[in-house]
């Protein structure tokens, strides 16, 4: 399928490989990118919730109040652990397209010539570089369901340090893509991007805050 070519080709010649996605791939081809890149993780997660329910590491050495609250905040990602990558799906998705229009908006206020339909189109590709992640992945979605805790936990601190390189290949990736999209410089087109990503993350940090903090306080009150 064209899509991986397309894919070898943004990891060893991402210049002339932005150029020809954006002159021969239609916005369809985007959105199948943007799509596979949400729904291939989303199944490893469904396919990792079948494993066993495992507290987590070192809770002793964690204030009370702490380690109360993470405990529960566990065990409440445990008991919803079907739906949460549902809803991982949709909320990553929402953040892609999000991330889209206010490049594109921003974009154009700087003089940019392009549109949007084109630039959402990279941003698919763009997301489509996390699949490099998948072969981690799967393996970390068999650890869990195996309960093997501790080739798991050095597993995912692999994964973590995978996934913020690939974030910060995918956000040079959409400040390629809107230099080249929009004929902008780079400056501004750096200036595109930094500022609705920085948006971006600040929401996702607070979604999460506002996760943990709902978990905490729909758990019941322990019996005295």
């Amino acid at each position: 399928m064209f899509l991986w070519a397309d894919l070898r080709e943004l990891v060893r010649h991402p210049f002339s490989a932005l150029g020809a996605i954006d002159a021969r791939r239609r916005l369809a081809d985007g959105l199948a990118a943007l799509g596979l890149s949400l729904a291939l993780p989303a199944v490893l997660s469904e396919l990792g919730a079948l494993g066993p329910f495992r507290p987590p590491a070192n809770l002793g050495s964690l204030p009370s109040l702490t380690a109360q609250g993470a405990d529960i905040y566990a065990r409440w990602v445990y008991q919803n652990r079907f739906v949460l990558p549902l809803y991982g799906l949709l909320f990553s998705g929402a953040v892609w397209l999000l991330a889209a229009g206010l490049i594109h908006v921003i974009a154009r206020a700087l003089g940019g010539r392009g549109d949007f339909s084109g630039y959402l189109k990279l941003v698919g590709y763009a997301a489509f570089v996390g699949v490099i992640a998948l072969p981690l992945a799967v393996l970390d979605a068999l650890l869990k369901i195996r309960g093997d805790a501790r080739p798991e936990l050095q597993v995912g601190q692999l994964l973590g340090l995978l996934g913020l390189a690939i974030f910060l290949w995918q956000n040079a990736l959409l400040v390629l893509a809107a230099r080249q999209h929009y004929g902008l410089s780079t400056e501004r087109a750096v200036a595109a991007v930094v500022g609705p990503i920085g948006v971006v993350v600040v929401l996702v940090l607070a979604l999460v805050i506002l996760a943990v903090v709902f978990a905490i306080i729909s758990r019941p009150a322990p019996a005295l």
